[in-house]
Formats: structure tokens, C-alpha cells, sequence
């Protein structure tokens, strides 16, 4: 090595170190003041048991063309005329408006700040040949969006009967994983870790209730954008002039859920 090429190698040594060292250095106060607000989040912290679980206690309810309640357990029966047999024994009436496999609600912290993560497993379906209405296949797909814990709401016990509350949570996180194994909801935490990231959103996890006689409270629970009006986390959207009927404060009147106060919570939404 010719002389101008060692001085040029030691050189760059030289700078290297001095850049090691200077990353290593300790922190000045005007560093210290340039960093603050750019502190990173911890790892979040997700409760492996669910805070409520609601899937066995749900029945569904659908009020029917000629005005009579529809019910079945865990799905919500397809609109229209309750002598429609036809209908209900159609392979779409296996899924129903809605349907259900589990719901549940799980805490989560990131440093000082919860959250609720709201998980939900339902069937959607089609035909292989829609024409022909052949070569019917179902599969079922696991739904998840993550808000932060709102604090100082209504308690059920102070809910006036016959009274629709539409409760409104920015979702922070959403997804939705298709086609997946009929036991997926068991391992919830797996798949939304795998994507878990927080970022505001406009869309927003409503709660619908209202409390009736001796402990019966009726509900929805979905996702939906206020001004595109695109609710997810549902088998099917019900569209009246082509417009959702989910958020509108008729719609428990036209289809919910019931279980009891006491399968509900004060803890979760509200």
C-alpha cells in the first residue's frame, strides 16, 4: 500500500471513531430537551381472559314484513314475511341479517393508557355459481377494532326504559381476518398482535342499547364510518333506499340481540 492510500485508510478510521464516540456520549440537556415528546410506546399488555364474553347468552331478533318478531338463537333471522318457509329454510337463512359464533371484550394497557379490544367470529357466505344458486360455501371470519377506555359513562342501572342509547368509541385499530378455522376466536390475541398498530381513526365502535322490563336489555354492536356509512363487523349490511339502517335510532326497533343486564357489565360498554 502506497503511502497516500494508508494516510487515506487511517484517516477514515479516525472519523468512524469519533462518530462511535460521539454516539456513545452522555446525554446533554439540550439533547435531553430536543427528545422530549418523542418517547416511543411500550409493548402492550393483553389480558388472556376475556372481560365478557356474550356469544352463548345472545338471541337474535328480527321484526318480520308482516310486523311479527322473528327469534333464534345467536343470529339475527333474514327480513320478510315470517310465512316466507322458502326463505327461512334457504341456505342464506343459515346466516341469517347476523350471525354470531363469539363476541367478547379483552382489556389491554400500553404504558398508563387502556384499552378494550371488542372480537367478533361470524359466518359470511356465497354461491360457487350464484346464477344457478349452486355449490353453496360458508366460511367464517374473525372481526377485531381496538378504542381507548371511555371513562364516566352511563351506567345500565341509570338507563330509562324503552330509551335507545347510541354510544359512539373512536377506533383506534381494525381488522378483519377472513376465511379463517372454525376455532380461531379461542387464540384471538395471536392474530391481532400480528398487526397491531394504534393510529386514529374517524370510524368509530357503537354500542347500541336500550333497557326494557324485568332486566331484558336489546343491543347492536358494529363498526361504521358517520359520514361513508359503511358498518363493518357484520355478516350482511340492511339497506332501506340504499342506505344502512345500523346507526339510525329506529334501528333496534327493526332487529337486535337480547340478553339480561346481569350477562352485561358495568365494567366494558358502558
Amino acid at each position: 500500500m502506497d503511502r497516500a492510500k494508508f494516510l487515506a485508510v487511517v484517516a477514515m478510521l479516525m472519523i468512524t471513531s469519533v462518530v462511535f464516540s460521539q454516539s456513545r456520549k452522555k446525554m446533554s440537556h439540550r439533547d435531553s430537551v430536543l427528545a422530549e415528546y418523542h418517547i416511543s410506546q411500550g409493548d402492550p399488555f393483553i389480558e388472556e381472559e376475556p372481560a365478557l364474553e356474550l356469544s352463548k347468552e345472545l338471541r337474535g331478533w328480527t321484526l318480520s314484513l308482516d310486523q311479527k318478531w322473528l327469534e333464534t338463537e345467536q343470529k339475527l333471522p333474514l327480513y320478510g314475511l315470517s310465512t316466507n318457509s322458502k326463505l327461512y329454510n334457504s341456505n342464506e337463512a343459515e346466516l341469517g341479517e347476523d350471525n354470531v359464533t363469539h363476541m367478547a371484550f379483552y382489556n389491554m394497557k400500553i404504558d398508563d393508557k387502556d384499552y378494550l379490544i371488542y372480537t367478533k367470529q361470524y359466518k359470511t357466505g356465497y354461491y360457487k355459481y350464484p346464477i344457478t344458486k349452486k355449490g353453496w360455501k360458508t366460511q367464517n371470519n374473525f372481526y377485531y377494532c381496538i378504542v381507548g377506555r371511555p371513562e364516566e359513562l352511563m351506567a345500565i342501572k341509570d338507563m330509562e326504559l324503552d330509551t335507545n342509547y347510541n354510544f359512539g368509541f373512536k377506533i383506534v385499530n381494525e381488522g378483519l381476518f377472513p376465511n379463517v378455522g372454525a376455532g380461531a376466536y379461542k387464540k384471538p390475541l395471536k392474530m391481532i398482535s400480528e398487526t397491531l398498530y394504534l393510529e386514529k381513526t374517524a370510524r368509530k365502535l357503537v354500542v347500541q342499547m336500550e333497557k326494557k322490563e324485568n332486566d331484558q336489555l336489546r343491543l347492536l354492536i358494529y363498526a361504521i364510518h358517520p359520514v361513508f356509512d359503511d358498518p363493518s363487523g357484520l355478516a350482511k349490511d340492511r339497506l332501506v333506499r340504499n342506505k344502512s339502517i345500523y346507526s339510525a335510532k329506529e334501528t333496534l326497533d327493526q332487529l337486535h340481540y337480547t340478553v339480561l343486564t346481569e350477562e352485561w357489565s358495568e365494567t366494558i360498554l358502558p
